[in-house]
């Protein structure tokens, strides 16, 4: 039986870095504001989605969000934990899921993801 995660009962441990490396983040601007105030340039975090709507996301780079770092032990974390913005904080329970059999993008989002590798 798998288990079942909740608000409650989930504890994520930070250090696996897949909704960092696989996921797109929406960003307001408010808390674009914010990640300035903390010393950072919109143009080291910031990119425009494709659209014709103004939407912002947190850039990325071939090793996931630029906030992600990797630390000698393989492990994770966010270099703005504390400061980071909402659809972070909230992951992975939005409003649509109050419950998850597992935190992993692969998992929760089936065949969203495409692998180039043979």
């Amino acid at each position: 039986m798998q288990d079942i995660f909740t608000k409650e009962n989930f504890k994520c441990d930070r250090y696996c870095g897949q909704c960092c490396i696989k996921l797109s983040v929406r960003i307001s601007k408010a808390e674009i504001k914010n990640i300035r105030k903390l010393g950072y340039k919109e143009e080291d975090f910031l990119e425009r989605e494709l659209s014709d709507i103004p939407i912002f996301i947190l850039k990325k780079n071939r090793k996931g969000c630029v906030f992600l770092k990797k630390h000698k032990d393989g492990k994770h974390s966010c270099v703005i934990y504390k400061n980071r913005p909402k659809a972070c904080e909230q992951y992975p329970f939005f409003k649509e899921n109050n419950k998850v059999g597992s935190c992993l993008p692969d998992k929760m989002f089936p065949g969203a993801f495409v692998s180039f590798s043979k």
